[in-house]
């Protein structure tokens, strides 16, 4: 699915600080002796000496990362950290390091410029370097590691801020939160969701925006469903992705391409009448039930889900509950449902619902990258007015297997 913003888109705890003495001084953080709690969503924080400490920032980890091999060779996490100002002034949000929790080593440091690109309060779409008294945010995390890197068991977040209403010489504070697992779960090898050459895996993984910080507050909790999401396009060999009209679905070369199951699986949600969008002008009045349009999802088994998004109506042929094959045709590729270009949305999940999910990251059994588009901004000016893609020069052709096909990637399917 293209989420509903894609391409529019304390006096007393002062008091209470006070009395203890400090919060964590500038500089301490919690012992490295100190063992990360199992739980996903545990938070400890201390000084350097290991006591118990008052911090002016709380968090969690929303759901733990699950690693996984990219396109680029490397192993990455992909999670989300949850964090509130639990003072009655601002807070600002100076770094933040992740830790392998065991040893206390450093697997990712980020400066307040990096980070704050990462930042986003809740019931936003812009990011920002601090947080107002009660103001709550989610951190969006994206941890690269070599392939040949260990990746650890726990992680634990290790942030520095700025407290306003701390005590006089004691607003720069330390403190150690969001202590979690690491998911190493075994991951679906999924063949490939279309046939042929040359698709644009688009607003891919791990930073592109539109899927990947798409938090939706769903059923009285926050998920991240499209957190390893895809929206496929097609260009021609001129690297266009429509020549003609663009308002007409026809003029887009995936429009009306076969939707291939990627592996055996049930359907257990399905959708095949809302018509068709007109490309070039996001529709009007969509509600969720109808984001994404003409859908199919199935049930992959081992708590995998496939969600296939916007194909043409009438096209899908699957009923709730049948059983598919890999390589089944499931549909076709249209516009319907909240899209502003024909395209194949394409995520797994954790359970069937398309929004009340959380993402999971899959392989790609077999496909070749014959190229990489520049930028997020050169392929939407390509989708919106029809220029060719700008690609990175030089870029030869690679063969890959059993990983996941990143952001911007261009691929054709073996």
């Amino acid at each position: 699915m293209s989420n509903t913003y894609r391409r529019r888109p304390l006096p007393t705890i002062l008091a209470a600080l006070a009395a203890v003495g400090c919060l964590v001084a500038a500089g301490c953080s919690g012992s490295d002796d100190d063992e990360a709690s199992t739980s996903t969503t545990s938070s400890s924080a201390a000084t350097v000496d290991g006591k118990d400490a008052l911090t002016p920032l709380i968090g969690s980890v929303t759901f733990p990362p699950v690693p996984f091999e990219g396109s680029d060779g490397k192993n990455h996490l992909v999670y989300e950290l949850s964090v509130t100002n639990f003072t009655s002034g601002k807070v600002t949000i100076d770094g933040l390091k992740v830790l392998d929790a065991a040893s206390g080593k450093t697997i990712d440091d980020l400066d307040a410029a990096r980070l704050h690109q990462r930042v986003q309060p809740a019931g936003e779409r812009d990011s920002t370097d601090h947080l107002d008294a009660g103001q709550s945010a989610t951190i969006f995390l994206h941890v690269t590691l070599d392939k040949s890197a260990t990746v650890p068991e726990k992680l634990v977040h290790e942030v520095a801020v700025t407290a306003e209403a701390a005590p006089p010489g004691k607003n720069s504070v330390t403190e150690r939160l969001g202590a979690t697992t690491v998911d190493k779960r075994t991951l679906p090898v999924l063949a490939a969701p279309l046939a042929g050459e040359r698709y644009i895996a688009a607003d891919g993984c791990c930073d592109a925006s539109r899927h990947t910080r798409a938090i939706l507050p769903v059923n009285g909790q926050t998920f991240v469903a499209q957190r390893y999401a895809i929206d496929y396009e097609q260009a021609d060999e001129q690297n266009r992705i429509y020549v003609g009209n663009p308002t007409d679905p026809k003029s887009y070369f995936i429009f009306g391409k076969n939707v291939l199951a990627s592996a055996d699986g049930t359907v257990v949600g399905t959708r095949n009448d809302l018509p068709e969008q007109t490309p070039g002008t996001f529709p009007a009045g969509i509600g969720i039930d109808e984001a994404d349009g003409n859908f199919v999802v199935l049930d992959i088994g081992d708590g995998f889900f496939i969600n296939y998004a916007h194909m043409q109506p009438g096209s899908v042929k699957p009923k709730l509950g049948d059983k598919v094959k890999k390589g089944d045709i499931l549909g076709l590729v249209g516009n319907t449902g909240n899209s502003v270009a024909p395209h194949l949305h394409f995520h797994v999940m954790n359970g069937p619902s398309p929004l009340a999910a959380q993402g999971l990251p899959y392989l790609n059994a077999s496909f070749s990258v014959t190229g990489q588009v520049a930028s997020t901004a050169d392929f939407d000016a390509a989708e919106g007015t029809g220029i060719p893609l700008v690609l990175l020069p030089n870029r030869p052709t690679t063969k890959h297997t059993d990983q996941l096909i990143m952001d911007q990637n261009v691929v054709t399917f073996d």
